[in-house]
């Protein structure tokens, strides 16, 4: 009598067990992380005060980030080399302008990273001095 109570405990142990592993292993969905894309990857400015418009595109939070990029206390702005960029950071999709702020004595490039959580896209500013 002791053995079938040890063997109907065992099988009652088994299936709880059992039952415990096929509930922990159920298929976990795997969210698929969208990345950041820019309408333009450069821009090309001749002049002082000279401004283009970006658009950036994502369904999260991002930023800029480049070599020199120096953020305004107060207003979502920037500045990088000679560039002015507003806004530096947003949420979602956002229309971005870049201002040529100096005159050019010489012709140069500036990296501009748009950054998120999970990917980036760079965007190149060229300053061209005539």
């Amino acid at each position: 009598m002791k053995t079938i109570c040890y063997i109907a405990g065992g099988l009652m142990l088994m299936a709880i067990l059992s039952f415990a592993l096929v509930s922990c292993n159920k298929e976990k969905t795997v969210e698929k992380l969208e990345e950041i894309s820019v309408d333009q990857s450069e821009l090309t400015f001749t002049q002082k005060d000279e401004s283009k418009e970006l658009n950036v595109s994502y369904t999260g939070e991002w930023h800029f980030e480049a070599t020199g990029l120096e953020g305004y206390y107060g207003p979502n702005k920037a500045d990088v080399k000679d560039f002015t960029i507003e806004p530096a950071s947003g949420k979602e999709n956002t229309k971005v302008t870049v201002t040529l702020k100096n005159d050019l004595t010489e012709s140069y490039d500036v990296d501009l990273k748009v950054v998120t959580e999970s990917s980036s896209v760079t965007v190149k500013l060229k300053a061209v001095a005539n």
